[in-house]
């Protein structure tokens, strides 16, 4: 009841920590990146011409380490978390942080924070990485000069005392501009929404789903997290990542769980909200910050569907979360442990 009490009480929030890690980079010296290291938390110095306060170069991720019943720390796909940093960089032509020194370094930032980690199965230790183009510069263009920083906080789950499901609200608008960088953690994709999701919160929902660009008819992500539908057929439907919807890493660990533990039917294809009313029997959105969570009711032009059941997002998340705790065999190799 105590670790109960306590876990409920840790928030998605921000807790400063003692420690963070900073390295630059320039693509007028070799090698481009510098060993970088630990620093004590404390603002940061940009000049007020820095690229990324005008023109949003700038790219993040998120990712949590967790310490297991038996005293270790483990931190989940790291090394897809690392790929996708560098991926996301290289869209914006900015140069690319090693994967290497990425882990690396989320590693030490753990270590040197350790104080701030929840115990086993009262939350978990998010990890903020983030590159952005420092270089002072008036006027669009690539950049030649880079910074990557990471700090961490102790959190516990997004939307806490949710239990029962989310309310959304289906909008005819998109997340992000087709043709853009919708496939990327870009900072920009999170700014347009902020707005959106506070008006419909007044008004009583959880957060917004948003529909394709083009056609206004098809699911793409909510405001931070992918979509997943189980038709009535108990077939398992998840809109496919393009340049609007963020190949999501529990979305990509959602799937192998059902294709490879539970042999389920999977289908990653577009899939309309009008076939959501006709055919949907559960629905659950996943994401690093949402993990998987389940959605009570779709709001759209003034009909609502209602879900009723969980089973799906349960029997998912059972097998997802017992590897994440390293309470059960990781036939993926997900988990990597922290020296400590």
């Amino acid at each position: 009841m105590e670790a109960a009490a306590r876990a409920a009480g840790l928030a998605f929030a921000l807790t400063p920590t003692d420690t963070i890690f900073v390295a630059t980079g320039s693509l007028d010296r070799d090698p481009v990146w510098d060993a970088g290291g630990l620093q004590p938390w404390g603002p940061l110095e940009f000049s007020p011409a820095a690229a990324v306060l005008s023109y949003g170069l700038g790219v993040f991720e998120g990712l949590k380490a967790r310490r297991t019943a038996d005293g270790r720390v483990l931190m989940f796909r790291i090394d897809a978390h690392a790929a996708r940093f560098a991926r996301s960089a290289s869209r914006l032509l900015m140069a690319p942080y090693p994967e290497t020194g990425f882990i690396a370094a989320c590693e030490a930032v753990i270590r040197a924070n350790l104080a701030y980690l929840p115990a086993a199965g009262e939350g978990a230790f998010y990890l903020r990485p983030m590159l952005h183009a420092d270089e002072p510069r008036l006027g669009l263009g690539p950049c030649r000069q880079f910074r990557t920083t990471i700090y961490g906080s102790p959190v516990g789950a997004y939307f806490g005392g949710k239990g029962a499901g989310l309310m959304l609200k289906a909008l005819d608008q998109a997340r992000v501009a087709p043709g853009l960088c919708g496939d990327v953690k870009a900072i920009g994709n999170y700014a347009g929404p902020i707005p959106i999701v506070r008006h419909w919160r007044e008004q009583g929902f959880d957060d917004v789903l948003f529909l394709d660009a083009v056609e206004r008819s098809r699911l793409t992500e909510t405001s931070g997290s992918n979509v997943f539908v189980i038709l009535r057929s108990g077939v398992l439907v998840t809109p496919p990542a393009d340049d609007q919807i963020l190949g999501g890493i529990t979305r990509d660990s959602t799937l192998r769980i059902a294709r490879d533990l539970l042999g389920m039917e999977v289908e990653e294809r577009p899939i309309t909200i009008d076939e959501v009313f006709a055919d949907g029997g559960e629905m659950f959105l996943s994401g690093t910050a949402y993990s998987l969570s389940s959605v009570v009711s779709v709001d759209h032009h003034g009909r609502t569907v209602r879900f009723a059941s969980q089973a799906a997002r349960q029997a998912l998340l059972a097998p997802l979360r017992a590897i994440r705790k390293g309470e059960r065999d990781d036939p993926f190799g997900w988990t990597r442990p922290v020296p400590v």
